[in-house]
């Protein structure tokens, strides 16, 4: 099944730039212009000072493997990646010391092996995608 006929996020305002900038092979990521705190998910305001003067950080995309979890199965409401499973998820610790949720696409996974962004392609935009270093 072709990436157009998956479901994608819902963009808005606060989150497009992550999505764009990951089609560019860009990971962007959310910092507060006022205390300098880096966050992940986009959020209309900081996490720390509750500021609203929120900008972006391109990040190296480096990291390692936090957590992992080998899907299986999917939901009724996810057919569409049927054809993929099994496929991992992993939560990756960045070298900017963000946390980031992305599509593993190696299965020889270990919790604190390196890896490096490798966006997933999805038309018009790029999802978080990452691969083993």
């Amino acid at each position: 099944m072709s990436s157009e006929m998956k479901p994608k996020p819902e963009m808005d305002g606060v989150n497009s730039a992550l999505f764009t900038g990951l089609k560019d092979g860009k990971l962007l990521v959310q910092q507060c212009n006022d205390c300098k705190n880096l966050q992940f998910y986009p959020r209309p305001i900081c996490v720390k000072c509750g500021s609203i003067n929120l900008g972006w950080k391109e990040s190296s995309g480096k990291g390692k493997i936090y957590s992992f979890t080998l899907i299986k199965r999917v939901i009724m409401n996810s057919k569409e990646f049927e054809s993929e499973l099994p496929y991992l998820i992993a939560s990756v610790e960045l070298e900017d010391g963000v946390r980031i949720y992305g599509r593993l696409k190696d299965h020889n996974a270990r919790i604190g092996q390196q890896v490096f962004l490798d966006p997933l392609d999805a038309g018009d935009i790029g999802l978080p995608g990452f691969k083993i270093s």
